[in-house]
């Protein structure tokens, strides 16, 4: 980055971390759970099969361990995905039900749509999943199956139409959402879908927090070090939820230690300060992320 840059960059983390902090809580407004890594899928943008970490299914103790903390501490919005296909977790409609018990305001999850059969898809319902979004790219059939390899495009279609009709039937108000970040044209991702469910969401997409090279911008401090909460299905504290691989660890959840002894931790605190003050670069799961340039 050239010196001009370099001040910019200083100033806009400075300004921005420092409105980061007089907002923080004092616990994570999103916390997401990983309840399981594995996946039915080998997306060729998602970088699951190149993952080193044991595939692995989150303990029914440490869950509830973590729910009973996020209900205590008033935590409205969790998230049972992080990298994985929810639904491969059996124990997925127990998880979202004791949430709800203990009085969880919104559960979500994040799927590739290929499990939601309706019959899967009524015990969701069922058991108070508020909110889930399905992860959809291609702007045909071929270019979604070979963007989503082995997925197949009507069986995902068909689900989530399903599901919206269930949902509807049983009246519920279980919103249904669909992701792209990949298609060569939006108007027709959309097209099998738009009548049908509740909205579309087009992002970009990212590196996996620092594959490959990327433009020197602007830094910018990243506001999920102030906002989320990502716990590995071993009880690791992730960085981020975009590092896979479970590379840049901030704790450990256990019978010791808490989800605020870590938010409020030391490691945590340590990356929060070298975002403020612009030293992505000696982060390395942040030092070349997309997510860290304006």
């Amino acid at each position: 980055m050239n010196p001009l840059s370099v001040l910019l960059s200083k100033a806009v983390c400075q300004i921005v971390g420092g409105a980061f902090d007089m907002v923080k809580c004092r616990f994570p407004a999103v916390v997401r759970l990983e309840t399981t890594n594995a996946c039915n899928a080998r997306c060729i943008i998602c970088p699951h099969r190149e993952m080193r970490r044991p595939i692995a299914t989150m303990g029914d103790g440490l869950y509830r361990q973590l729910i009973d903390e996020c209900a205590a501490a008033g935590c409205r919005d969790v998230h049972l995905h992080n990298f994985g296909e929810p639904l491969l977790d059996k124990q997925l409609e127990d998880r979202i039900a004791y949430a709800k018990q203990r009085g969880i305001r919104r559960v979500r999850i994040f799927c590739n749509g290929s499990l939601l059969a309706p019959d899967r898809a009524r015990r969701l319902i069922e058991v108070g999943l508020d909110d889930v979004k399905v992860s959809f790219d291609g702007a045909t059939r071929e270019e979604f199956e070979r963007i989503r390899p082995p997925l197949k495009f009507d069986t995902v279609v068909q689900n989530i139409v399903e599901l919206v009709k269930l949902r509807d039937v049983l009246r519920s108000k279980l919103r249904v959402h669909v992701a792209c970040c990949s298609t060569t044209d939006k108007e027709a991702t959309m097209r099998s879908l738009e009548k049908v469910v509740d909205g579309f969401a087009f992002g970009k997409l990212h590196n996996w927090g620092g594959q490959g090279a990327v433009r020197k911008r602007l830094r910018k401090p990243c506001s999920r070090l102030w906002r989320t909460f990502t716990v590995l299905a071993d009880g690791a504290v992730a960085l981020c939820c975009l590092d896979y691989d479970g590379q840049q660890l901030v704790g450990r959840v256990d019978a010791r230690h808490s989800i605020r002894d870590v938010w409020d931790g030391p490691l945590y605190r340590e990356v929060r300060r070298l975002h403020r003050q612009a030293r992505q670069s000696q982060i390395p799961l942040c030092a070349n992320c997309t997510k860290a340039f304006l």
